[in-house]
């Protein structure tokens, strides 16, 4: 038997980088019919912020096989929705995946293909365990980066699709200078 050889790499704690790892950036201009105030989009897409940062460590898409990433996600607002990563459910719905946050406040947004919907704060030390076949983004719902460990099957893939056609059920506010969870008036069932 050909055995594969352990790695170990270090992720720098305060800016969320793992060096030489696979970097992936986007815009807000990657996240083109995502947020709900269209005329707040396109106003804050004069300067195409990064919203967020992913560094991954992939292995081959294999059953048994692990991935991981570190994530910075920006602070920042589309009108009051506070910025967030794209979400997605896995191409291999029934896979599960655990986020560890590092640094900064936000939460993790879970969703069922039905519409069912959960959310969980997060701060540093905060694990979240996304069960097989939820969506699930983060939100940075703080004035610093946001930045979290996720782990996850190699095999796993990544569903975009269904969440850029129909949304989550719920969007994640700011209101009265609190946290609130709404109900999307564009989400479709």
């Amino acid at each position: 038997m050909e055995y594969k050889a352990p790695i170990g790499v270090k992720i720098d704690l305060e800016t969320g980088v793992i060096l030489d790892a696979k970097k992936l950036v986007r815009r807000l201009s990657d996240l083109k019919g995502y947020f709900l105030d269209e005329k707040a989009y396109e106003e804050l897409l004069k300067d195409d912020p990064v919203v967020y940062e992913v560094y991954a460590i992939e292995q081959e898409e294999k059953d048994g096989d692990l991935n991981f990433a570190t994530t910075v996600l920006y602070p920042g607002k589309v009108g009051n929705e506070f910025f967030f990563t794209k979400g997605h459910y896995h191409s291999k719905a029934d896979r599960a995946e655990i986020y560890y946050a590092i640094k900064g406040r936000g939460g993790m947004l879970l969703q069922t293909p039905e519409g069912k919907a959960e959310w969980i704060p997060m701060e540093p030390g905060t694990v979240v365990y996304v069960p097989p076949y939820w969506a699930h983004r983060t939100v940075n719902t703080g004035d610093e980066p946001f930045i979290f460990l996720a782990i996850y099957p190699a095999d796993a893939g990544h569903d975009y699709g269904s969440i850029k056609g129909k949304g989550f059920s719920k969007l994640v506010v700011e209101a009265d200078g609190d946290v609130k969870v709404i109900d999307n008036p564009k989400w479709k069932v």
